[in-house]
């Protein structure tokens, strides 16, 4: 498992902040502080809660809401739907499923993020 922490910039459709951000291979879905999301992004309900297992095997968290964001990674924007819940003890954390659609790596070696730039471009099929 990889883990490794960047400050990143985050922009929604009511605005934009940096936030410390949490890279995690061994979490599935990226997640965010509702407090930290809240001023930037609308938050929508699901129509069906979400259970997160922690990595203890023992929390688990429940999430009722997703917001839409643009993330820039080493100046390279991508876009997600992030997790919103209440409690997390990072303000966002990247995920398996964002690092992965977005060929995200973790170079533990040199504690970097690695992203290729043309990932950010999107095509039609």
């Amino acid at each position: 498992m990889g883990i490794l922490i960047e400050e990143l910039e985050i922009e929604g459709d009511r605005g934009k902040r940096k936030v410390q951000t949490l890279f995690d291979t061994g979490a599935s879905q990226s997640l965010i502080r509702e407090e930290t999301v809240g001023g930037i992004a609308t938050i929508l309900n699901l129509p069906h809660p979400l259970r997160f297992e922690m990595g203890d095997g023992e929390g688990v968290i429940e999430a009722t809401k997703v917001a839409n964001l643009f993330i820039a990674v080493n100046g390279v924007t991508i876009n997600d739907q992030v997790v919103v819940v209440k409690k997390l003890g990072d303000e966002m954390i990247i995920g398996a499923r964002t690092m992965q659609g977005w060929k995200i790596k973790i170079d533990m070696e040199n504690e970097k993020v690695i992203i290729d730039p043309r990932v950010a471009r999107l095509r039609l099929g």
